[in-house]
């Protein structure tokens, strides 16, 4: 057996780096707020404490636990998933699901219940075989389908990198590798015709947003819009006019990226990214030290969910990537999201704080 050595007990990279992402994000949402729209920030504020709450109280945890309840945690998130299909709510989507006063998103925690099951179900193998392929298959795909007849068809599709990010950590053969990604390729085609019209109309976005500028194609135009005004120094405190004016969609959640882009310039832009970079450069790092165990898989799998989040927001709001209402880790207004991640970091410090053995 072979014993990773830990000499610090926090990452304190990673710990700031989050840090500086939720109190970036307040600042933000203070300065963007429309006065009669202000609890914004109030509710945010909330959030960020009660996951980093969790941040802390996960940091205590060893790995063996989670390891432990893996399989637990992902049948009551399935269990959530299926009640959010009858009991749920939203005004264009099911996907909030009402505990008393309080209200949730189970396929934010979804992402981490796969996380953690497909660590357990692929670690410490020598090499991933089709057996093992299926297995994980087999815990993913539910999720996908649940997630997506919510219908929320962003993250549902993340659990695909997901699974296929995780399998090459675990191991899996080119030649395998390129045959499941052959299969789906293959199957995409058909796929386009069970989405939704809505989903289909932000594909056809997605290739020419300006076949429908004052409809489909208004969150992308004005987003790019926003995002190119700031210039090099952005426009200042409160100076972001497109976004005060209400021109720009969802300046608070699926866009606030372009809003962040207008206020503070691409000065601002590349800080926030090369906060990301830290992040998922350092869970690389942890992974790497931790091999195919469980941890490294864990870890391996927070790293994926990171940049996959960061990719596809960053990029639907330069036009690069369809419209998914993808919520920027950390950054972005919302309660599911922001605990989701911020417990996430906990559990990833964890990680690094406690040795883990090696076979």
């Amino acid at each position: 057996m072979q014993t990773v050595s830990n000499h610090g007990k926090m990452d304190w990279p990673i710990f700031l780096s989050v840090l500086a992402l939720a109190i970036g994000s307040l600042f933000h949402l203070y300065t963007v707020s429309f006065p009669e729209q202000g609890y914004y920030f109030f509710r945010q504020m909330i959030w960020i404490a009660i996951g980093m709450g969790f941040l802390f109280l996960f940091f205590l945890f060893k790995v063996s636990f989670w390891e432990k309840i893996s399989y637990f945690l992902y049948g009551v998130i399935f269990i959530l998933l299926v009640v959010v299909l009858f009991k749920g709510e939203g005004a264009h989507a099911h996907r909030w699901l009402r505990i008393g006063k309080i209200s949730f998103q189970p396929s934010e925690f979804a992402k981490l219940a796969l996380i953690f099951v497909l660590a357990k179900v692929l670690a410490k193998e020598e090499e991933v075989g089709w057996r093992k392929v299926i297995i994980s298959l087999c815990f993913t795909f539910p999720f996908l389908i649940l997630v997506a007849v919510e219908p929320d068809l962003g993250s549902a599709l993340l659990f695909l990198p997901l699974w296929l990010g995780m399998l090459i950590l675990a191991g899996i053969s080119w030649k395998r590798f390129f045959l499941i990604v052959a299969a789906g390729l293959a199957l995409f085609p058909f796929s386009f015709f069970t989405l939704r019209p809505y989903q289909k109309m932000r594909i056809l976005t997605f290739l020419n947003p300006a076949r429908d500028p004052l409809g489909s194609g208004w969150s992308v135009l004005q987003s790019k819009i926003a995002l190119g005004s700031g210039g090099l120094m952005g426009k200042g405190f409160k100076g972001a006019v497109h976004t005060q004016l209400r021109f720009l969609s969802r300046p608070f959640t699926d866009f606030i990226f372009a809003s962040v882009g207008e206020e503070w310039g691409f000065i601002g832009v590349v800080i926030v990214l090369g906060l990301y970079f830290i992040i998922i450069s350092r869970t690389v790092k942890i992974s790497l030290e931790n091999g195919r165990s469980f941890a490294g898989l864990l870890s391996g799998g927070m790293a994926i969910l990171v940049f996959s989040q960061v990719f596809v927001n960053v990029g639907m709001t330069a036009g690069i990537m369809p419209v998914t209402g993808m919520p920027l880790p950390l950054i972005s207004y919302g309660g599911s999201s922001t605990i989701m991640f911020l417990s996430g970091m906990g559990i990833l410090l964890s990680l690094k704080r406690r040795p883990w053995r090696l076979s």
